[in-house]
């Protein structure tokens, strides 16, 4: 008896999950930290940032003003969420984790993991602390988490029609805002079902930040706008009709009430003015119900604005800010600057940086590195109006159009295409204009950005940081909706139909242009044919979009079919498509 009590209590005793202390790490060793995110902690003495680069979370001291400890969490931590009783929750972006932490001081405890979903991004908690979503970029994909005394549990999973980024709880507890990381779309959720009530959709693209008023009654959206109709020539550039960046405040009860116009009815503060540009918004911290501060990555900039005043006070700070905090006393803004491995201080009255926090030593970017830098500065644009990243949000694409001189024509809008899995696909652009991903950059830079000359250290970079850029998994595996049966058929059907001509495996492109029965407003006739893998991961397909989903291709625009499908024939095809 006794011996079965022994094995029974030691049973017991590996299904608990104790508290560990994370691993200390030395600031004073050279990094490359990369902040992502920035909190405030529950009792407002400290700042902690999640640090992308390195896996660490650090903890500064607010009134000392310094850095007072570093803690290995994970592999790359890229948000972090404050909780009741000191406790934070960290999203890790290469091992799929949530990982809950106990803060004492400058101390930090692992308190337990949960494995998520591929490509958690941003998390956010209900009012009461009950219930905890996080979105899931790749998968579509929102998940509930709650917490079990010091245990995180999974308890359910939505997909959804786009790829999420950040969310939000609305005050009653009842909705969850999800929004869309690439195009203009906004999911309702309710809270109880975990069920989409409605989509919403407005004229947006790289929706970075979502931020409630005080008083619960505005929503504040920090987004890009791609004007399709405007020319990337230098005066559409210089008025901010190319590529505009917006902080938009709007009613929360219009957003809830899917039949009033919120967009419509909402006010925006344009960041930035013809010849000073803002390039990329990355967060948003209210003030008060009146005054909020915004992040302008690519210009390595904030700006602070009071709604229904038309301007902005900028304020310089250091190296792609990615995230901003307002201290509890209202009178400072924390700003986590990404490539700079640095906390700025601006002082809200003043307008002005007072001081900086640097989060320990850093080491000397590699080449790649030095791509994605160049690659999130908006300053390689005429006026700081826009990046690399602007178009190609997280080297995907933001489906939408644009009519520039990187085809070599005015007057022709081309759908702005990945970058994901791009390494091996050359020649690049529509036309097959550059054999190079370095003449690309070059390119692009110069024809559509109307920036200066790239050096051939910055266009090796760029396409060093490009051709690093990994195509996610295919969207049915992510989704756990393969039929292995239907994909085989599907692939069958894409060779009796000879699709192969021109979408040639592995690559599933080829270096050729083609003529498809199609042409762009300048009367080209041939192009060179997108790589299909990862296609399932688009939105809108063909030169100029006309196509809205892979169905429509075939259905609407019978794309060089030999012979018409059946629907089990078509539905086949679509999966093997979706598979790539």
């Amino acid at each position: 008896m006794i011996r079965f009590a022994a094995i029974a209590a030691a049973f017991l005793l590996a299904q608990v999950s104790f508290a560990a202390p994370a691993d200390r790490v030395d600031p004073s060793q050279p990094a490359l930290r990369c902040p992502e995110d920035l909190i405030l902690s529950e009792d407002g003495k400290s700042l902690l940032t999640a640090n992308r680069g390195t896996g660490t979370v650090s903890v500064v001291d607010r009134e000392q003003g310094k850095i007072a400890s570093e803690w290995q969490i994970g592999q790359s931590i890229i948000d972090l969420l404050p909780l009741p009783k000191q406790r934070i929750l960290a999203l890790d972006g290469k091992t799929n984790e949530a990982i809950l932490l106990k803060q004492f001081g400058g101390e930090l405890d692992i308190l337990s993991r949960v494995e998520l979903p591929f490509s958690p991004v941003k998390a956010d908690v209900s009012s009461d602390g009950q219930q905890i979503c996080v979105s899931c970029l790749w998968p579509r994909k929102l998940v509930s988490l709650s917490i079990s005394g010091d245990q995180l549990k999974l308890q359910r999973e939505l997909i959804l029609p786009f790829s999420p980024r950040v969310v939000l709880f609305v005050p009653n507890g009842q909705s969850i805002l999800a929004a869309d990381n690439f195009g203009g779309r906004l999911a309702i959720v309710d809270a109880n079902t975990f069920a989409v009530r409605h989509i919403r959709e407005f004229p947006a693209h790289n929706i970075r930040a979502m931020a409630l008023s005080p008083d619960g009654t505005k929503l504040l959206f920090a987004h890009q706008l791609l004007n399709g109709l405007a020319v990337t020539n230098e005066n559409d550039i210089h008025w901010g009709l190319v590529m505009s960046n917006e902080l938009r405040w709007v009613p929360l009860d219009l957003v809830l009430d899917v039949e009033a116009d919120f967009y419509g009815n909402g006010f925006m503060h344009p960041i930035g003015e013809p010849g000073k540009g803002g390039g990329d918004p990355t967060d948003i911290a209210v003030i008060d119900d009146l005054q909020a501060v915004v992040s302008m990555g690519g210009t390595g900039q904030v700006g602070i604005g009071k709604y229904e005043s038309f301007g902005l006070f900028r304020v310089s700070v250091e190296e792609h800010p990615t995230a901003v905090v307002v201290s509890p006393e209202k009178d400072v803004v924390y700003v986590a600057n990404g490539f700079a491995d640095s906390i700025s201080l601006v002082n809200i009255d003043k307008a002005e940086t007072i001081d900086r926090i640097s989060l320990g030593a850093v080491r000397e970017p590699k080449l790649v590195e030095q791509g994605e830098r160049l690659f999130h500065n908006a300053r390689l644009s005429m006026e700081g109006w826009m990046s690399c990243h602007s178009c190609h949000t997280d080297g995907h694409t933001n489906g939408l159009s644009s009519d520039n001189l990187s085809d070599r024509s005015y007057g022709a809008p081309k759908r702005i295409l990945s970058l994901l899995g791009k390494a091996d696909t050359a020649p690049f652009g529509w036309l097959a204009v550059s054999e190079t991903l370095e003449q690309q950059a070059k390119a692009s830079v110069k024809s559509t950005m109307h920036g200066r000359d790239l050096t051939d250290q910055q266009a090796s970079a760029l396409a060093a940081y490009m051709k690093s850029l990994p195509l996610p998994p295919p969207i049915d595996q992510l989704q756990a909706t393969r039929d292995k049966n239907a994909v085989a058929h599907g692939r069958q059907i894409f060779l009796r139909n000879n699709c192969i001509k021109c979408h040639a495996p592995p690559l599933y492109t080829s270096s050729e242009v083609y003529d498809v029965g199609m042409h762009d407003k300048e009367l080209n006739r041939e192009f060179n044919p997108p790589s299909l893998r990862g296609i399932g991961h688009r939105d809108t397909f063909f030169h100029d979009a006309r196509a809205t989903s892979l169905r429509d291709v075939f259905e609407v625009h019978g794309h060089q079919l030999a012979v018409e499908l059946t629907d089990q024939q078509l539905d086949d095809l679509i999966e093997f498509l979706r598979s790539l």
